[in-house]
């Protein structure tokens, strides 16, 4: 018995290793340390203002670059907390 919908010579399709017809990268997470993905750049357009603790909104610009210098764009952000200067390790 057949599928719902399932076209008549569906027992005949080939079926194909996964590594095969999709990329690398997207396969063997390895690969991700090779690539070219990733932020290689970030400044502020805006800064945000000096009174930061004393407000309850700002507004802030940062631009980020990938590392052949074209803008990345972020679809959705999410604010997670503040990084006090105590946390900061350089």
């Amino acid at each position: 018995m057949q599928p719902r919908g399932a076209p008549s010579n569906f027992g005949s399709l080939k079926e194909e290793p996964l590594r095969a017809s999709w990329p690398a990268m997207l396969v063997d997470p390895s690969c991700y340390l090779y690539s070219t993905i990733g932020v290689a750049s970030a400044h502020f357009e805006k800064q945000p203002p000096n009174n930061l603790r004393k407000s309850n909104f700002f507004h802030f610009t940062v631009a980020l670059y990938d590392r052949s210098g074209k803008p990345i764009e972020i679809e959705r952000t999410a604010f997670v907390g503040f990084v006090e200067k105590e946390m900061v390790r350089i």
